[in-house]
């Protein structure tokens, strides 16, 4: 049994002296202030948490951004290999020559953040360390997790594969049951799990994993973004659709929705922030209701956001846990969100979002559903900004901290 300290928990079942918590990133992003997704994560959750507690981030070296620590509770390492500012990195690395040499410096990049990891584990001694890629945790926990003092948490944050369905080709197949079970390793060598959703919690417990602590935390909210009033509903009307291009994203719905509201209302029109393959799709469409913006760094998407009324959340799997979505909510905007996954958990029909089925069809009759009713659009953009506001990050810093907690006991135990 690992060495812990019974004196963290008090008769409350509270943390009662200051942990010292390490959060390793992805091998592939640096955590900056201008990133989204994990690294955006990583950085506001040990925003909240520095205030008591002493918190480290590993991470690769930023490319052009230095994040800005305090110099005190908050402190960043890097692992000596730069990031990789070409994301999302391709899920199938193609047999070519640039495929063969990405695969090259993931590979590096895994085993750069290990060193890096070994070195400064010396030095601080972390009572907790939270690990975001299967593939960087499992060198670690193999490594450090039952000889060292300390306990491992495993934040599983990607939807793939556990609420995908088994893949008919046999590479994929192949590929699919890979990543089961290396998920399911690293569970086994994990002190507990954060699931980013209830999605994935239950996923994880259908596959039988089942005894360690799972906590489904979903991602927060700035509290300056609540701040940010509604726009006026005003034609014509301005829908915005935030993220990669990607099928799983449901840019092929984004496709068909424009193209059937360019020939029958044109009182709408699109803004899209993001890029990926149906972007030579959306071009071949050559309609004139909307602009396409590509990648833009996150805070001109925010500020851009500010005069558009309604944004779409198309995905056919998942919307739940996205930060676009809770930024949107905080800015309150009426959401469009595809009723699948933790969405209908998450978001109520007619308070805070309208949720529709994940077809082109469904999509337009809600959002015109908000053009044609100034009532429901008030009720929707106030109903967004309560429920941004009951998940802040600090109340996520404070779940994080119950499961470091249960995860500390269990060790001691």
């Amino acid at each position: 049994m690992r060495t812990t300290h019974a004196s963290l928990v008090d008769d409350e079942s509270k943390i009662v002296r200051s942990l010292k918590i390490c959060f390793i990133g992805t091998p592939w992003l640096a955590v900056t202030p201008k990133r989204g997704g994990i690294p955006k994560t990583i950085l506001e959750l040990s925003r909240v948490l520095s205030r008591d507690h002493e918190v480290h981030i590993l991470c690769p070296e930023p490319v052009s951004e230095e994040p800005e620590g305090d110099g005190g509770k908050l402190r960043f390492h890097y692992a000596p290999v730069r990031e990789v500012v070409a994301y999302p990195i391709p899920e199938k690395v193609a047999m070519s020559v640039r495929g063969i040499g990405l695969f090259a410096r993931m590979t590096f990049a895994i085993a750069a953040i290990f060193v890096a990891y070994a070195k400064v584990h010396r030095q601080y001694s972390f009572d907790v360390t939270l690990v975001t890629n299967k593939f960087v945790a499992l060198p670690i926990l193999g490594a450090f997790g039952r000889r060292h003092r300390g306990i491992f948490v495993y934040s599983e944050q990607n939807i793939w594969p556990w609420l995908y369905p088994v893949p008919r080709g046999s590479l994929d197949r192949l590929r699919y049951y890979t990543n089961v079970w290396l998920g399911k390793l690293t569970y086994s060598l994990s002190d507990a799990v954060h699931a980013n959703s209830d999605s994935i919690r239950d996923a994880l417990l259908r596959y039988g994993m089942a005894s360690k602590p799972i906590a489904a935390i979903p991602n927060g909210v700035e509290n300056k973004l609540i701040e940010v009033g509604p726009t006026s509903l005003l034609m014509p009307l301005r829908v915005a659709f935030v993220g990669r291009l990607v099928e799983d994203k449901g840019a092929q719905i984004l496709v068909d929705v424009i193209r059937r509201m360019a020939a029958s209302d044109s009182r709408v029109h699109f803004t899209i922030f993001g890029d990926g393959p149906f972007r030579r799709r959306l071009m071949e469409a050559k309609t004139e209701n909307y602009t396409l913006l590509g990648n833009r760094p996150r805070e001109e998407v925010l500020d851009a956001l500010r005069s558009i009324q309604v944004i779409l959340f198309l995905s056919a799997v998942e919307n739940v846990p996205s930060l676009a979505l809770l930024e949107a909510l905080a800015m309150g905007k009426a959401v469009v969100a595809t009723n699948v996954g933790d969405t209908p958990r998450f978001l109520s029909d007619g308070q805070n979002a309208v949720l529709c089925d994940p077809d082109a069809e469904a999509v337009e009759v809600a959002v015109l559903r908000i053009a044609d009713d100034g009532n429901l659009y008030d009720r929707l953009t106030q109903g967004a900004r309560a429920l941004a506001a009951a998940n802040s990050w600090e109340e996520m810093g404070r779940r994080h901290l119950t499961l470091y907690k249960v995860a500390i006991e269990s060790a001691e135990a």
